[in-house]
């Protein structure tokens, strides 16, 4: 019998701080060893398990199906997929239809039987559960922070700093806001604003030239810059840097969510 070895971190610090790609390898090598079967080859991924377009997983799959190897060891089976549907697509798509075998050390399952068959779409399940516990833990987490005024947000927006989930705003960035908004008003469009920022000196966050997309960015965080951070259904104050008059005529519209239009006294626009 012929078998090959899948191992996969999710990222370099797991490789660093979990079971290793050479760790996994070892002991999977060892259980081949002692079931005196053929080693052949280990694929191997540094990616989400989340997806099935991994490089390795892909190359693993394409020789199953020339039948190069007869039986899969991995460590674990989250290795293979951290969801059910993708543990289950490899094994139905893949696995069964080839007659491969699977073999997952940490359950010591075996698709050669009807029971470890069974087993592991159990187990497929009870991984897709973990991962689902685990994003609805942070969601509850980022709501929590929403609910005490907080910003929950993986990139903080241009024109402001965040100290412990508070924003701050950066005056010389707010500056740059202001200048975009003002040239917006004026009818200039995206383009001429990039180039107006480039040549008088302006730059990105990062010391790079302005460019489009940056500054539509900037110009679709309206409610932001007046003061408001609409994120997962939450709002948080933050220091303005726009006031209504700063805002082109045609944009008070998209301002609903902030407040009535009566109130901000654009009804007739």
């Amino acid at each position: 019998m012929k078998a090959c070895i899948y191992t996969r971190v999710s990222t370099d610090k797991q490789e660093k701080e979990g079971y290793s790609l050479g760790e996994q390898e070892r002991l999977c090598k060892d259980m081949i060893s002692m079931k005196e079967w053929e080693y052949t080859k280990t694929y191997t991924d540094t990616f989400t398990g989340k997806t099935l377009d991994r490089p390795g997983l892909k190359e693993m799959l394409a020789d199953l199906k020339e039948r190069a190897f007869d039986i899969i060891v991995v460590y674990k089976l989250d290795r293979l997929s951290r969801s059910q549907g993708g543990t289950m697509e490899i094994i139905e798509k893949y696995i069964e239809p080839n007659d491969i075998g699977l073999v997952s050390l940490k359950e010591t399952l075996d698709t050669t039987t009807p029971w470890g068959r069974a087993m592991i779409g159990i187990l497929a399940a009870f991984n897709q559960l973990d991962r689902e516990t685990i994003s609805q833990r942070m969601k509850m987490g980022k709501k929590a922070k929403l609910d005490k005024g907080l910003f929950t947000g993986s990139t903080v927006p241009y024109g402001y700093r965040s100290e412990k989930g508070v924003l701050y705003m950066i005056p010389e960035e707010a500056t740059v806001v202001r200048i975009i908004f003002k040239c917006k008003r004026d009818g200039m469009t995206t383009n001429q604003i990039v180039e107006e920022l480039n040549d008088n000196g302006f730059r990105r966050r990062d010391g790079k030239l302005f460019n489009n997309y940056q500054v539509d960015d900037i110009k679709y965080n309206t409610e932001l810059y007046l003061g408001e951070w609409h994120f997962n259904g939450g709002i948080i104050k933050v220091p303005p840097i726009l006031t209504l008059d700063d805002i082109p005529t045609k944009w008070k519209k998209r301002l609903v969510s902030r407040q009535t239009l009566e109130e901000l006294g654009v009804v007739d626009v």
